[in-house]
C-alpha cells in the first residue's frame, strides 16, 4: 500500500510529518542520522579508519552490547600486521553473530586444504610483504640503501621485484617489518615525493625451480664450498639471494632436492655439510641414493631447524657420521634424556653431538680382548666372615639341589612359617610367558590389590608357588655370592647365576638373582624373606654357559673313562677321545693335548690342573695352540 503518512502528507510549519522515516530529522538544514553526527577523522581505530561517527554517551551505553553481539570487530593489534584500504564499516569475520545467511554464535568450519590437510607452511611460516608505492620508477639500490641505513632493525630483503608501478620484497622478522613500515613518509625521493611503505603478513613467496634459478643455485653453492676442507656451508641458504628477484629456500622440497642433486653430480666427495637455519621440516631429500653416492660425509649440522620427530632422523641411518649437531630442533626437547641414546642408535660411530663429546656406551658384556682400561676381574664371592661363608655355601648346595630336583616339596623345611617371598621378571611377553603373569614388577603393576595378591606369605604358599615354576638345572660355575650382612641373629646374602629350563621345547637359559634373609633356627637357619628376579642372559653369558655345560659333560665322560682304566694301560680309542676332549677344553691342538695327557698318565683332572699352572706361568709355547 505504500507509506502510511500520518493524517496528511502536506507539510506544515506547525506540524512535523517525518515521524515514520527514521533516517533522521530536519532541523535548521542539518542532517543527523541515528548513529549521531558525522565527523571526519584519520585515526585508525577498530572501525578501520576513514569516517568515524560520534554518539552521545547514552546511545553508546545502550547500543554497546547489541553492537558487540552483532559484530566481531578486529582488534587494534590486527592492524599491526597489515595495511587495510577498507574504511568505514567494521568487517564481519568468521564466527560473528548476524549477517545474511549466517547462524548467530556458531563459527563456520574452516575450509580444508586439498587432501584434508592444512598447509604446514601456512602454520609454521609467517613472512611480511613490504610494498613500496610507485617504487618501480626509482632506483632499487638507492631505495634499499636508504631503508637499510634508516631502519632500526637490520633485515635481508628477499625476492625483490617490480609489480606494475610498485616494488615489493619480503622479510622474515616481524620487528624488521615494523621498523620498515615506520619509515613510511620519512624518506624523500629524488622527485620530491615521500616514499610510502605498507606491510602485510603473508606466507613466503613461491619461486619455481627453473633453469635460471638452478644456475644461480650452482653459482652460490660453488661460492660457499671450501675445496681444501671439502666443506659445504648452506647455513641460511635463502639469504644469499638478498635483493634479487628470486631466491632458493631449502624448506621447499623442490629446492632441497635440486641442491642434493647438485651435490651428487658435482661434489660427491664432500665431507661436511652445514644445513643450519633453513627452517627444514624434514631431511627427506637426503635419501638412499644420496647416502649411497656421498659416502665420505662425516660432519652434518642441522641446527635451528624445525624437525619435529626423530623418525625423520632415522631415515639418515647408514651415514657414517662422526659429528652431528641437531640443537634447536623440536624433536630434541621431546626426547629429553633419551635424546643421546636414540641418536647413538642411528649413528653408532658418532663421536661429537651438539658440540659435545659423545659419552661412552655403557655395556654389561665382558670384553674378550682386555685393554689397559678394562674393568677389574670379577670376584665370584664376597663375604665378611669365613665362618658365615661356609654356612651359606653349605646352604646353597642343599637348597639348589632340592630346587633342581623333580620334587620341590622338601623345601618346606627351608622357610619360616611366616616367611614372605615375591618373584619379578623382565623381558618380552613371549620370552617370559612362564613367569610374567606372576611377576611383581612395580613398574608394570599399578593396582594395590594385585601387588598384595602376588606377594607369597607363609611357607606352604611359597613352596606351592615355586613348584609351579619350570623345572630347572642351575650351573654352580656361574654363581656369585655377596654376603653383605651377618650377625648372631640375622644374615642377608645374594646369589646370582644362570640356570637352564628342563621343560618345554626351547629349554631356555635364564639369569637369576635371589636375595635371602635368614635367621638361626635349631642347628641351622631358615628363610624369612626372599626376592627372586629372572631375566634373559646377555649373549656373552649365554655363550659361556653353553661352553661350560659342554666342558662339564666332556669332563664327566673322561672321568668315567679314567675310572674304568685305573691302573691299566689306556687303549688308543680312549686316548683319542680324551685328547679330543682336552683339546676342546684348553684350545691346544691334538698333538699337544695328547702329550699333556700322556705326561700325566692320562689322568684328565691332573692334566687340567697342570695345564692351568703352566698357562699362568707362561710356559706353553704359541705353536701349541696352532691347529
Amino acid at each position: 500500500m505504500g507509506r502510511n503518512f500520518q493524517k496528511s502528507n502536506i507539510y506544515s510549519i506547525d506540524r512535523r510529518y517525518d515521524q515514520h522515516d527514521d533516517r533522521g530529522s530536519m532541523d535548521k538544514g542539518s542532517i543527523r542520522n541515528r548513529l549521531g553526527q558525522k565527523r571526519v577523522g584519520f585515526d585508525v581505530g577498530p572501525r578501520g579508519g576513514g569516517i568515524q561517527k560520534q554518539r552521545n554517551h547514552r546511545d553508546n551505553r545502550d547500543n554497546k552490547t547489541n553492537l558487540n553481539n552483532k559484530y566481531q570487530v578486529l582488534q587494534d593489534d590486527d592492524t599491526l600486521f597489515e595495511d587495510r584500504s577498507q574504511a568505514g564499516r567494521s568487517r564481519l569475520i568468521r564466527g560473528g553473530r548476524g549477517g545474511r545467511g549466517g547462524r548467530g554464535g556458531r563459527p563456520l568450519p574452516a575450509r580444508p586444504m586439498p587432501g584434508g590437510h592444512r598447509n604446514p607452511l601456512t602454520k609454521s611460516f609467517t613472512w611480511y610483504k613490504i610494498k613500496l608505492r610507485s617504487g618501480s620508477k626509482y632506483d632499487k639500490t638507492l631505495m634499499l640503501r636508504e631503508l637499510l641505513n634508516r631502519s632500526k632493525v637490520k633485515f635481508v630483503p628477499i625476492c625483490y621485484q617490480n609489480l606494475q608501478t610498485d616494488s615489493v620484497f619480503y622479510v622474515e622478522e616481524v620487528d624488521a617489518a615494523k621498523a620498515i613500515r615506520e619509515l613510511s613518509n620519512q624518506i624523500e625521493m629524488p622527485d620530491g615525493f615521500s616514499l610510502i611503505i605498507t606491510m602485510e603478513a603473508t606466507t613466503p613467496p613461491h619461486v619455481p625451480v627453473n633453469s635460471e634459478l638452478t644456475e644461480k643455485i650452482k653459482t652460490e653453492m660453488s661460492r660457499r664450498y671450501n675445496v681444501e676442507k671439502k666443506a659445504l656451508n648452506l647455513n641460511a641458504f635463502h639469504k644469499s639471494f638478498a635483493g634479487e628477484e628470486m631466491y632458493a629456500p631449502l624448506w621447499r622440497s623442490n629446492v632441497f632436492c635440486k641442491v642434493v642433486e647438485v651435490i651428487i653430480e658435482n661434489i660427491p666427495d664432500v665431507q661436511a655439510i652445514d644445513l643450519s637455519n633453513n627452517k627444514l621440516l624434514n631431511v627427506d631429500p637426503l635419501n638412499a641414493d644420496f647416502r649411497r653416492k656421498v659416502t665420505d660425509l662425516r660432519i652434518l649440522y642441522l641446527k635451528e631447524n624445525r624437525v619435529a620427530n626423530i623418525s625423520y632422523m632415522e631415515k639418515l641411518k647408514g651415514l657414517n657420521l662422526t659429528e652431528l649437531n641437531c640443537s634447536g630442533n623440536p624433536f630434541k626437547d621431546r626426547l629429553g634424556s633419551a635424546y643421546t641414546d636414540r641418536i647413538r642408535s642411528i649413528f653408532p660411530n658418532l663421536q661429537t653431538l651438539d658440540d659435545k663429546p659423545m659419552p661412552k656406551k655403557i655395556g654389561f658384556d665382558e670384553d674378550s680382548s682386555p685393554t689397559s682400561n678394562s674393568l677389574p676381574v670379577t670376584q665370584s664371592k664376597f663375604a665378611k666372615s669365613s665362618e658365615a661363608e661356609a654356612l651359606v655355601l653349605q646352604f646353597m648346595e642343599q637348597y639348589f639341589k632340592l630346587y633342581d630336583s623333580d620334587n620341590r616339596q622338601p623345601l618346606l623345611d627351608a622357610y619360616d612359617e611366616n616367611a614372605v617371598m615375591s618373584m619379578s621378571c623382565f623381558g618380552g611377553r613371549d620370552s617370559m610367558k612362564d613367569y610374567i603373569e606372576d611377576s611383581r614388577n612395580f613398574l608394570k603393576i599399578y593396582h594395590e590389590n594385585r601387588k598384595v595378591r602376588l606377594l607369597q606369605t607363609g611357607r606352604l604358599p611359597i613352596v606351592s608357588f615355586l613348584t609351579k615354576l619350570p623345572k630347572s638345572t642351575h650351573d654352580p660355575t656361574t654363581f656369585t655370592l655377596d654376603l653383605s650382612f651377618t650377625s648372631s641373629t640375622f644374615m642377608m646374602f645374594t646369589v646370582t647365576g644362570m640356570f637352564k629350563e628342563r621343560e618345554g621345547s626351547e629349554k631356555r637359559v635364564r639369569h637369576f638373582n635371589r636375595c635371602f634373609l635368614v635367621v638361626p633356627r635349631g642347628s641351622g637357619f631358615c628363610i624369612v624373606n626372599e626376592t627372586l628376579f629372572i631375566t634373559d642372559p646377555t649373549s656373552e653369558n649365554c655363550r659361556k654357559f653353553q661352553t661350560t655345560s659342554s666342558m662339564e659333560s666332556l669332563k664327566n665322560a673322561s672321568s668315567s673313562a679314567q675310572q674304568a682304566t685305573t691302573s691299566q694301560e689306556v687303549d688308543q680309542a680312549t686316548q683319542r677321545t680324551l685328547a679330543t676332549a682336552f683339546s676342546e677344553l684348553t684350545g691346544m691342538n691334538l698333538t699337544w693335548s695328547a702329550q699333556a695327557l700322556s705326561e700325566n698318565q692320562w689322568n684328565y683332572d691332573r692334566a687340567t690342573t697342570m695345564f692351568q699352572q703352566a698357562k699362568e706361568a707362561g710356559k706353553i709355547p704359541a705353536e701349541a695352540f696352532v691347529k
